[in-house]
C-alpha cells in the first residue's frame, strides 16, 4: 500500500508517530478512453468556449463560484497554503453508536512507526475495553479536517475522515414526515415481527459486489479471445521485455565473441 500521510496521533501528552493508508479502493473497474486502434489513452486539451481557443498552463487560474453563479479567479501565489501541521489530534471519546453515518467520509487505516507501537497497542485496547472511537482534529491537503479513530479487529486503528456539520444537507429530514398515513398496530406488529426475522450479525463476506465479479470475468474472457490491446510505452521508457531482451542479447554476443577468440 502506499503512504499517504506521516506524522503524529496526539493523545494526552503522548504523541504517536502513524502512516495512514487508504483502506477502501475505488469500487467499480476502472475506465478511460482510449484510441481503439493502438490503445493509447485520450488526452483533452484545455479549450475555453467563450474565446474559441486552446489554453496553455499559463491561462489557467482556479476559481471559486459565488452564489449567484459569477466566478472570482484565486490568486494562486497568494493564497495561503493552510497549515502545514502533521498532528492527528484526539479531542474527545464517545461510543461508535453516538456518531451517526452521515458524517463519515474516506476511511484509512493508521500504522504505527518506529518507536510508537507500544503507545498505539496502548491506545487501541484502551477504546476498544471501553467501546470507545475518538474524534480528532486534523489538516489533510492543506484543509482542517474532523476525523474519527477507531479500534478495528485485534488491535489495529482505523481513521474515518469526517464531514463538517454544515457539510450536511438538512433538507431531507423531513422527507418521512410529509403525507404520514396512520398505521394500525397490526401492521407495525407485522413490520417489527419482519425485521425481527431478518436481524442476524452482519458478515461482510455475505454481500460481495457481484456486479463487478461478473463484469471482471467478462473483461478476462473478452482479453484471453484476443480482445485486448496493449498501449505502446511512453517515449524514451523501455518495457521490462525489451529490456530483458536486449540484455541476452548482449549476453549472446558476449558468448559467441569469447568462443571465437
Amino acid at each position: 500500500m502506499r503512504r499517504l500521510f506521516k506524522g503524529v496521533l496526539g493523545f494526552g501528552l503522548v504523541s504517536i508517530p502513524v502512516s495512514l493508508y487508504r483502506a477502501v479502493s475505488d469500487e467499480g473497474v476502472e475506465t478511460h478512453w482510449i484510441h481503439r486502434d493502438c490503445g493509447e489513452r485520450v488526452r483533452y486539451p484545455k479549450h475555453c468556449p467563450a474565446c474559441d481557443r486552446l489554453l496553455e498552463p499559463a491561462d489557467l487560474v482556479r476559481g471559486a463560484v459565488l452564489p449567484d453563479g459569477r466566478m472570482v479567479p484565486l490568486d494562486e501565489e497568494g493564497r495561503d497554503p493552510g497549515p502545514k501541521d502533521r498532528t492527528i489530534a484526539v479531542l474527545t471519546f464517545h461510543p461508535l453508536a453516538d456518531l451517526d453515518p452521515v458524517y463519515f467520509d474516506r476511511a484509512y487505516w493508521l500504522n504505527a512507526q518506529t518507536g510508537g507501537q507500544k503507545a498505539y497497542q496502548l491506545l487501541a485496547r484502551a477504546m476498544a475495553s471501553r467501546h470507545q472511537v475518538a474524534v480528532a482534529r486534523m489538516t489533510a491537503r492543506a484543509r482542517p479536517r474532523l476525523a474519527v479513530v477507531r479500534p478495528y479487529g485485534t488491535g489495529a486503528l482505523m481513521l474515518h475522515t469526517m464531514h463538517w456539520p454544515e457539510s450536511v444537507r438538512r433538507e431531507g429530514a423531513h422527507f418521512g414526515t410529509e403525507g404520514a398515513a396512520p398505521t394500525s398496530d397490526r401492521e407495525e406488529k407485522m413490520a417489527l415481527a419482519l425485521v425481527d426475522q431478518l436481524s442476524e450479525p452482519f458478515r461482510p463476506a455475505q454481500y460481495p459486489d457481484e456486479a463487478r465479479a461478473r463484469l471482471m470475468a467478462d473483461l478476462v474472457a473478452r482479453a484471453q479471445a484476443g480482445g485486448a490491446v496493449t498501449p505502446p510505452p511512453a517515449a524514451g521508457l523501455e518495457s521490462l521485455v525489451e529490456q530483458l531482451s536486449r540484455s541476452l542479447e548482449a549476453v549472446g554476443a558476449a558468448s559467441g565473441a569469447a568462443a571465437a577468440r
